[in-house]
């Protein structure tokens, strides 16, 4: 899926950045659920004005990590 937000070039590079790490540890575990959970994230960071495609990355694998790594402990 591509990401793009006209406000913030970074963006996409942040939502690839984070997709790529996801994809490469093995936390995907559905796919359409993981790119609008991404998308969803990095747009409310666009909101709020962040422009550093890093951080940016960076505070989406945390949040995806909070929510469904840490989600699949809890069911075991």
């Amino acid at each position: 899926m591509i990401f793009s937000d006209f406000r913030q070039p970074a963006a996409a590079e942040a939502y690839d950045i984070a997709l790529d790490f996801l994809w490469r540890t093995g936390a995907v575990r559905d796919e359409f659920e993981t790119y609008q959970f991404l998308a969803a994230e990095i747009s409310r960071m666009v909101d709020r004005g962040q422009t550093n495609r890093l951080r940016m990355a960076n505070l989406a694998i945390a949040a995806h990590q909070r929510l469904f790594v840490d989600a699949d402990l809890s069911r075991r």
